[in-house]
């Protein structure tokens, strides 16, 4: 078991990591709530039926709070919408939560971004936990305190800073998720360590290398490094004013391919490609060399991911970078990597952005 503290004031917490007993992790969930008038457990629809973890530990909380109640989110991705936003407050509501509730979701990157941001906006904020199930939620989107939800223009473009009272990583829930969905979350872990761990990356490298197919102990060893070095980040920069930003590397042309591409890429899928894109630019503006973007595709390939971007971007796909969160005015922050484990971060103007993306990719056709 690891628990990384996340040191943020009076929104401190700490990331617990390791393979659970349902009652200890229920006595771990329980004691954050003890002070709390409810429980309001949010779950993904679709995981109790590929996880009976999750249905015992429910009955295992309301066997320790007063009031617990649960409610299933719409699966995946479309439940981070406005009106399933307002499905959940008015559950909230007619189940009779009040501000000393607690909100505990249960799921992956949608199901956490939906459940904090349902936290942070009702009665104008209540505590909440996060039990990511995925790889990518538990790396990624369960830790740092940004919650959201989609628009048709884009992700992520209506949100909220809310820090959660804890978070518990059970890596036994990635005894049943997808080889696909364990691929989709090391594109993040591989980000984590071009942007600021080069150990990281070489072990990944190294790793993958011998074997692709990933044990329990090398996924533990992954996911405690990849959490430790988005905490860092956030700790230094915890609403994203400077250095916070490194964190959206490889995301800009990511967010515009998951967005604007009709192929059903998941989360990582797209950030594998938006790495190779940002890398490829680099390499263009002589910021990276060559052999970065070759090693970072030579991974995430044995890895099981897409690096052809040449295949998922075009015109109408980048047009998505327009609404990136990114944007001031017409520009863009944008993240390079000069060195493996190094970052830089320069502004530039959105019509440069786009042109030499197509080019770079048109020239491969």
């Amino acid at each position: 078991m690891q628990r990384l503290p996340v040191s943020l004031g009076d929104r401190s917490h700490e990331v617990v990591i390791g393979h659970f007993e349902i009652d200890a992790l229920a006595d771990a969930i329980a004691a954050l709530a003890a002070k709390n008038s409810g429980l309001a457990i949010l779950v993904d629809g679709a995981l109790p039926k590929h996880s009976p973890r999750v249905e015992t530990l429910v009955a295992a909380l309301r066997t320790r709070l007063p009031k617990v109640e649960a409610l299933a989110l719409t699966s995946g991705e479309r439940c981070k919408t406005f009106s399933e936003l307002e499905k959940t407050c008015e559950w909230l509501a007619q189940s009779g939560f009040d501000r000393g509730a607690i909100v505990l979701g249960i799921g992956g990157g949608a199901t956490t971004d939906h459940s904090g941001f349902a936290a942070a906006v009702y009665l104008r904020g209540v505590d909440s936990v996060l039990l990511p199930t995925t790889l990518l939620a538990m790396v990624d989107a369960s830790v740092g305190g940004k919650t959201a939800v989609d628009l048709n223009a884009g992700k992520n473009l209506v949100g909220a800073f809310h820090q959660p009272r804890g978070v518990f990583c059970d890596l036994n829930f990635l005894d049943t998720l997808p080889a696909r969905e364990i691929a989709a979350g090391m594109a993040e872990v591989v980000k984590a360590g071009l942007i600021a761990d080069a150990p990281l990356f070489e072990r990944i490298e190294a790793e993958t290398l011998v074997n692709p197919e990933l044990s329990r102990a090398q996924l533990e060893r992954f996911i405690a490094d990849s959490v430790r070095v988005k905490i860092a980040v956030v700790c230094s920069d915890e609403r994203e004013s400077a250095g916070r930003a490194i964190l959206n590397f490889g995301h800009t042309v990511g967010h515009a391919i998951e967005t604007g591409s009709d192929y059903g890429l998941l989360h990582g899928e797209a950030v594998s490609l938006g790495l190779i894109a940002a890398l490829k630019l680099g390499q263009a503006m002589g910021i990276n060399d060559a052999s970065l973007v070759a090693r970072t595709a030579a991974v995430l390939l044995r890895l099981g991911l897409p690096t052809d971007l040449e295949n998922h971007v075009d015109e109408e796909v980048l047009s998505h970078i327009d609404v990136d969160k990114k944007r001031r005015s017409n520009a863009i922050r944008f993240v390079f990597v000069p060195r493996l484990g190094e970052t830089l971060i320069r502004d530039i103007e959105l019509p440069q952005l786009k042109q030499q993306v197509l080019a770079m990719e048109r020239s491969r056709r």
